[in-house]
């Protein structure tokens, strides 16, 4: 099986953000990988179930609460920059305070 750029990527997210969701399942806090392929996995699928930017970007806020994270996090992720599949073609979208809506 043949795996584009891009495809690869989407899967390292996939796979990194399960690990996020095992840890959080096991009572674990996230760091900062975890939690940034979390709100990228969670934002990938908005956009892939046809949500708007909007919809993308409210995605990702509701992915991860600051109570789930180590100590720090938040100051070491200012803001998260994706590209998405859109119904109007591949986007980039921004999320800035990515752990609570601003």
């Amino acid at each position: 099986m043949y795996l584009t750029p891009t495809e690869e990527d989407r899967l390292a997210i996939y796979t990194a953000a399960e690990l996020a969701r095992r840890s959080l399942a096991d009572g674990a806090r996230l760091n900062a990988p975890e939690a940034t392929a979390l709100i990228c996995d969670e934002m990938h699928r908005a956009a892939r179930s046809g949500a708007g930017v909007d919809g993308v970007l409210a995605a990702g806020w509701r992915a991860v609460r600051v109570e789930d994270l180590m100590d720090g996090i938040p100051a070491l992720v200012p803001e998260i920059r994706l590209e998405v599949l859109m119904d109007d073609g591949m986007r980039l979208v921004v999320l800035r305070e990515a752990w609570g809506q601003p």
